[in-house]
């Protein structure tokens, strides 16, 4: 009786790990511009990622919101950008290249990201992943409910 409970108990834990939201919070440099980003998994391989930075051009900042589709290339996992949205302006941003995370990791499961934007400009990104609670706290600083 008591394997049953033990078995069962840990079957819960690890659906419960496995139907978790994945969120990393990212940086990156992009010529002289810091960008700060929240990138969460959604269902199956949809991603979405919102990325903050100060537009010099435009003389404000900005805040950037596009889908993410997963999938498998010879550099690794391509989280691929499409739908670009100006979550503040709220209109489709087009002067903004979407983001291509191509995610690769080590033997110890470190996750290692570069990015590719859809103008070809390939910079490193530093991913931090998130817990419950740090995740609820990013997801309030980049204004998701």
């Amino acid at each position: 009786m008591k394997q049953t409970r033990f078995l069962f108990v840990l079957l819960l834990c690890i659906s419960s790990k496995l139907g978790a939201q994945q969120a990393y919070e990212i940086h990156f440099t992009a010529g002289a511009v810091q960008h700060h980003g929240l990138l969460i998994s959604g269902q199956g391989s949809q991603w979405q990622l919102r990325v903050r930075y100060y537009d010099r051009q435009q003389g404000c900042q900005r805040l950037i919101e596009q889908k993410m589709s997963a999938e498998k290339t010879g550099l690794g996992t391509r989280l691929r950008g499409y739908a670009v949205w100006d979550v503040l302006k709220k209109h489709r941003a087009a002067d903004y290249a979407a983001d291509n995370l191509y995610l690769s990791y080590d033997q110890n499961g470190k996750v290692y990201s570069k990015n590719i934007d859809a103008q070809g400009t390939a910079v490193t990104v530093k991913m931090v992943a998130l817990d419950n609670r740090q995740q609820q706290t990013k997801k309030r600083e980049f204004g998701w409910p």
